[in-house]
């Protein structure tokens, strides 16, 4: 049976660089190492790069400050909750 881990984090690269550093020790262990993240984030640069796996989902943003899309981005998250679940 083969070993297989899925990382995520995104928004900002500060997310994805401590998933980046346990690359090297996650292949050499054996894993077979897939990432979530956002279909626009930074992420999705840094870890094509290092030639992982991407899948893209929906997510949303926690503002401080009122915006419209505080009332549609709960809606996203559960959407790529499920799409996680799937992948």
């Amino acid at each position: 049976m083969s070993k297989k881990i899925v990382l995520t984090g995104g928004g900002t690269a500060g997310h994805v660089t401590p998933n980046i550093a346990l690359l090297p020790t996650l292949k050499k262990l054996g894993y077979e190492v897939s990432y979530i993240g956002s279909y626009n984030g930074i992420e999705k640069k840094l870890i094509t790069e290092q030639g992982i796996s991407y899948s893209g989902i929906d997510s949303g943003k926690l503002r401080r400050y009122f915006d419209w899309k505080n009332f549609s981005d709960p809606f996203r998250v559960l959407h790529g909750y499920f799409q996680a679940k799937r992948i």
